[in-house]
């Protein structure tokens, strides 16, 4: 298995965290005091390559293929959010950080809400990218008319994130092609940060290209996020100053918000919400992609919130 060239070598420099599960992180930048930046459920670190070009190399990013995905470790079994937060805490350990500033995109923001829960004294403060809203403990029948549209338009969502892990691509342009249907488009007609992002994403395979993110990780990790997530109530133990990050569309142009007012409100009154940006104009993936990013990524690089 060949693991394709990269793109953005000049802003990532990798390194492994030894262990039962091996962690592969990513430098950029050469700051003292890096923000540890956590992707989302079928992602990897190359999520933030706008945020790293953009914040440049004074400001420290580490990036984290979270297990069973990009380079790091793929294991059989071993998932959930606890395991990821103490897996972030090996990160910290490897790189002697005491504390840090922890970064979530979509399921990386769970996973930094329950590292901040579990092991409060390794974690400054919190930037929530579009995730992390409180866990619904209602049955479906139960479940308000807002609940139940986000319940699905997660699911949808999802869906389609999920249908590609297990397939082969002839190309990286037929990758390209199934994220961008029927637009022909080639790595060269991407922004080099996003052409960079999916061509991580592959590895070479008999018969063509597949995803990095390993299916059983995803199938994991889905329900673990939706069961033992942290409720509204359970979210008031977060110590820590806290951004949050919304975009105004779901995961497809034109759809209807993750973090819709209502649920934006339960978390404002659950947790120590210092800043709020809301990205308009940006979907659930698009808020990390280069005309979108500078709309947020001060929140990295000012400290003046959490202060």
């Amino acid at each position: 298995m060949r693991i394709l060239p990269s793109m953005q070598g000049e802003i990532w420099k990798g390194e492994k965290v030894p262990g039962e599960v091996e962690l592969a992180i990513w430098r950029s930048g050469t700051g003292p005091d890096p923000v540890v930046c956590l992707h989302g459920i079928t992602a990897q670190h190359r999520a933030f390559n706008a945020a790293a070009r953009h914040l440049g190399p004074t400001r420290g990013l580490v990036g984290v293929d979270l297990r069973g995905r990009g380079d790091s470790g793929k294991p059989e079994s071993g998932y959930g959010l606890e395991a990821h937060a103490s897996d972030v805490v090996r990160v910290l350990d490897h790189l002697g950080l005491r504390d840090v500033v922890l970064a979530g995109h979509s399921m990386g923001a769970f996973v930094a809400l329950k590292a901040a829960l579990a092991y409060p004294d390794r974690v400054r403060a919190l930037a929530l990218l579009d995730g992390g809203w409180p866990r619904v403990e209602a049955e479906p029948e139960e479940m308000t008319e807002e609940q139940e549209r986000e319940a699905e338009a997660i699911k949808e969502g999802l869906a389609r994130a999920f249908g590609r892990l297990e397939m082969t691509f002839e190309s990286p342009e037929a990758y390209l092609d199934f994220w961008f249907p029927d637009q022909g488009l080639t790595l060269e007609d991407l922004p080099p940060d996003v052409a960079d992002y999916y061509l991580y994403d592959l590895q070479e395979v008999e018969g063509g290209y597949n995803p990095k993110c390993a299916s059983t990780a995803a199938k994991q990790d889905s329900p673990a996020v939706t069961e033992t997530s942290p409720t509204a109530g359970e979210m008031r133990g977060v110590a820590c100053p806290v951004a949050l990050v919304r975009a105004s569309e779901g995961f497809f142009p034109g759809s209807s918000p993750l973090i819709p007012d209502g649920i934006r409100e339960a978390m404002a009154e659950a947790l120590d919400l210092r800043r709020e940006i809301l990205v308009e104009g940006a979907n659930h993936y698009t808020m990390l992609w280069p005309e979108h990013t500078p709309k947020w990524v001060d929140i990295l690089s000012d400290d003046s919130w959490f202060r």
